[in-house]
C-alpha cells in the first residue's frame, strides 16, 4: 500500500537530514483551501453554516461515503484528525461530537476540492450531518512547519481513526493532543469544557501503552508543551491529570512529577 505511512517510512532518513520544515514554498496563487467552502443555494444566497451532534455511526457513514466518492474518481487521500472525534470514534469516551478536525501538509489543492466535495455530498444524503462535519479550521492554529512534522509524526506514530478504499484518517500524535487539552485547561477560561481533563488522562494513557507503559517524567512533558503550543504547564495542571488518571487507571500514576 503506497499511503503516507510507507512514504515516510521509506524517506525517514532523508527527511532527518533535511531542514526543519521540510516545505517547499509555492507561488502565491496557491492559496490553502478550507474544507467546508462557502457555497451559495440555487438562489445565489450564502448557505448558513449549521452544526450538529453527531453520533459515531453517522460519522462512520460520512467517512465511509467520502471514501466511496473519492475511490470513484480514482484516488485515496490521507489525513490526520484531532479533537472529539477522536474520544467519539476512537476512545469511545464520549457519545457524540459535532466534527471532525483534520489536517495535512500532503493535501494540494486538486485533493482540498476534491475532499470538500466528498464531504459536502456526505451531508446532502446523510443530513444529520452539519455543514461544517469534516473542516481543516484546525489548520488556522497551525504554522506550516508545525503541520508538515505532525503530519509526519501522526504517520509514523501510525494509529487508524479509519481506513477506507478512498480515505485514511490518522491519529494525532498522543503527545500533542494531550498538550492541546491542557493547553485548554490552563488557559481557556469560559471555552474548558468539563471532559477536558479526562481528555488529557486518556491522551496520556495513550502515549504510555506505546511507550513501554511507564510514567512520563515531568521534564518531557514541558518539552512537548514548548515544542507544540509554545508554553509550561503548570505544576498545579499536572497534579490535577494526575489525580484523574489514577481515578480511571486503576491508581496507576501517568507522570513522575
Amino acid at each position: 500500500m503506497n499511503d503516507l505511512y510507507n512514504r515516510i517510512k521509506s524517506h525517514h532518513r532523508a527527511r532527518s537530514r533535511s531542514p526543519a520544515s521540510g516545505l517547499v514554498i509555492g507561488s502565491p496563487q496557491d492559496i490553502k483551501i478550507a474544507i467546508p467552502r462557502n457555497r451559495n443555494d440555487d438562489n445565489g444566497r450564502p448557505i448558513q453554516p449549521v452544526t450538529r451532534d453527531v453520533d459515531s455511526e453517522t460519522m462512520r457513514r460520512g467517512l465511509d461515503h467520502v471514501s466511496t466518492f473519492l475511490a470513484k474518481h480514482g484516488r485515496r487521500i490521507e489525513v490526520v484528525a484531532v479533537g472529539g472525534a477522536v474520544n467519539t470514534l476512537f476512545l469511545h469516551t464520549r457519545e457524540k461530537t459535532h466534527d471532525i478536525d483534520i489536517f495535512s501538509s500532503e493535501l494540494d489543492k486538486p485533493s482540498r476540492i476534491l475532499l470538500d466535495e466528498a464531504a459536502h455530498d456526505a451531508q446532502k444524503r446523510i443530513p444529520a450531518l452539519g455543514t461544517d462535519w469534516l473542516n481543516t479550521e484546525t489548520e488556522m492554529w497551525m504554522t506550516g512547519p508545525a503541520e508538515n512534522d505532525l503530519t509526519h509524526a501522526a504517520a509514523e506514530q501510525n494509529v487508524r481513526l479509519y481506513e477506507g478504499q478512498g480515505l485514511i484518517v490518522y491519529l494525532a500524535p498522543w503527545d500533542y493532543a494531550f498538550t492541546g487539552k491542557v493547553h485548554r485547561i490552563q488557559t481557556g477560561g469560559g471555552n474548558v469544557r468539563d471532559y477536558d481533563l479526562a481528555d488529557a488522562a486518556h491522551y496520556m494513557h495513550q502515549y504510555i501503552l506505546a511507550h513501554s507503559n511507564r510514567p512520563v517524567k515531568a521534564g518531557m512533558i514541558q518539552e512537548w508543551a514548548k515544542k507544540w503550543r509554545g508554553y509550561e504547564v503548570k505544576a498545579s495542571i499536572l497534579a490535577r491529570i494526575q489525580i484523574e488518571y489514577k481515578r480511571h487507571y486503576g491508581g496507576h500514576k501517568a507522570m513522575d512529577l
